[in-house]
């Protein structure tokens, strides 16, 4: 099944201004392990909270990986996805290419380069969520660490960064 994701972190680790104004940022965007859901949220609406295993051959595939590289950052996740169609429309950065693992993360490095949009950061607003896809196995099992889930995630795409609120 597959599945339409928006999470959130802060992991904003450092920002600069760059001679042109705009903000350059690195931040945590991804993370292996098991995971919440509202059952709303992976298609269960029957169930009220649904753990997801994201483990690292997944999180960390190549394909996963790659697919963080040049996408657009947005203000807020839009209602579709951002292709080329709607990218000028949406996008106030992007994510660069030197994505790398950072132990049980993925780092990401992006520039932020809409006014507005950098004032927000300045001010304080660092919540960051990835809006991807996802297949979803419905197999339920327990981690190497003893963590019960509920379902797998595979195939994981990047498809935008959202700067949001919360």
């Amino acid at each position: 099944m597959m599945v339409r994701f928006l999470d959130a972190v802060e992991t904003v680790l450092g920002a600069q201004r760059t001679k042109d104004g705009y903000l350059a940022l690195d931040a945590r965007v991804a993370r292996s392990g098991v995971q919440l859901y509202a059952g709303s949220e992976v298609g269960k609406a029957d169930r009220q909270t649904v753990r997801v295993y994201r483990p690292n051959e997944e999180v960390f595939a190549r394909a996963a990986i790659e697919s963080y590289a040049n996408r657009p950052v947005t203000v807020a996740h839009p209602t579709e996805s951002v292709p080329a169609d709607n990218w000028k429309d949406l996008a106030v950065g992007a994510i660069g290419e030197e994505v790398v693992r950072d132990g049980e993360f993925v780092r990401v490095p992006f520039h932020l380069m809409d006014a507005k949009a950098i004032t927000a950061v300045i001010a304080g607003k660092r919540e960051l969520s990835m809006g991807y896809t996802a297949t979803l196995d419905w197999t339920p099992g327990v981690t190497a660490d003893g963590q019960e889930y509920d379902a797998v995630q595979r195939d994981i795409l990047l498809n935008h960064l959202a700067l949001v609120d919360q």
